[in-house]
């Protein structure tokens, strides 16, 4: 160019990775997911856990939580071996890419994300979080103390949208407890943080994703720099719902493989 500027990159054409046809892709299996994951009441396959962020005491669910499955088998000190096995194979094939790609409550926040409201961004400290949340809630509490309702199950925000009050409509359960005001209270604030922070709860918070991240490294599918190059415009950063720089931090523990970037044509997505 004759400023001597470097050229930026077009944007991918039509149908290449990362275009609007990618990621109406992405959407779609978002909700073919919540279609799957919602269809208890037909096939229920609750003894099997699914790589999502879901409740199975929802009455629609048909999956076993894993983080619920964990909870409970390490309160009872026995290896959810299963449960392992099949969160260790999901993070094999793609990381985190199941946050972007089939986790409803990832939906959720990606719908309230679009409302028309100033974003901000968290310290990058609070990456951390959801790490302490693992070895503390997760963990922690139900091999100190089993049976505690003090685990994550008493406060997760899915729980509570899909199965406290469900049932508590459904004269199952009271609202006039304590511990239901404290849930709902948690989940408007989780909610709440979707709107300002896009993904707010999945950087931050979400114990499922600190598992899943630790295949973002060696899985199947990973985020590659294209042959065209980085010219530094910095359009993947800022297309980017996880707060991260796509190139700086590529395949980090951050990374869902939502596909946003890719419409910048300096990244791809495969096998590799």
């Amino acid at each position: 160019m004759g400023n001597g500027e470097a050229a930026r990159p077009a944007e991918a054409p039509a149908g290449a990775p990362g275009t609007p046809r990618t990621i109406r892709a992405r959407i779609a299996a978002q909700f073919g997911a919540l279609a799957v994951v919602s269809l208890g009441w037909l096939t229920p396959l609750r003894g099997v856990c699914a790589p999502v962020f879901q409740c199975h005491s929802c009455p629609l669910s048909t999956f076993a939580c894993p983080l619920g499955v964990i909870i409970n088998f390490v309160s009872l000190r026995v290896w959810p071996l299963i449960t392992i096995g099949i969160l260790g194979l999901a993070a094999s094939f793609g990381g985190r890419i199941w946050c972007g790609w089939a986790c409803p409550f990832g939906l959720l926040q990606d719908g309230l994300r679009r409302l028309p409201v100033r974003k901000r961004e968290l310290p990058r400290w609070t990456r951390g979080i959801k790490y302490a949340v693992l070895g503390v809630l997760v963990l922690g509490v139900p091999a100190v103390a089993p049976g505690s309702y003090w685990t994550f199950c008493g406060f997760c925000p899915a729980g509570t949208l899909e199965s406290a009050i469900p049932w508590t409509i459904m004269g199952a359960a009271s609202p006039l407890r304590w511990s239901f005001a404290l849930r709902v209270g948690i989940l408007l604030g989780v909610l709440a943080l979707a709107v300002v922070v896009p993904r707010g709860f999945c950087r931050a918070l979400c114990p499922l994703g600190a598992i899943l991240a630790i295949g973002n490294r060696f899985s199947l599918l990973r985020m590659h720099p294209r042959a065209e190059g980085c010219t530094s415009c910095d359009r993947c950063a800022r297309r980017c719902p996880m707060g991260m720089h796509p190139l700086d931090e590529m395949n980090g523990p951050e990374c869902t493989r939502c596909g946003e970037c890719l419409a910048t044509g300096c990244i791809g997505l495969g096998a590799k």
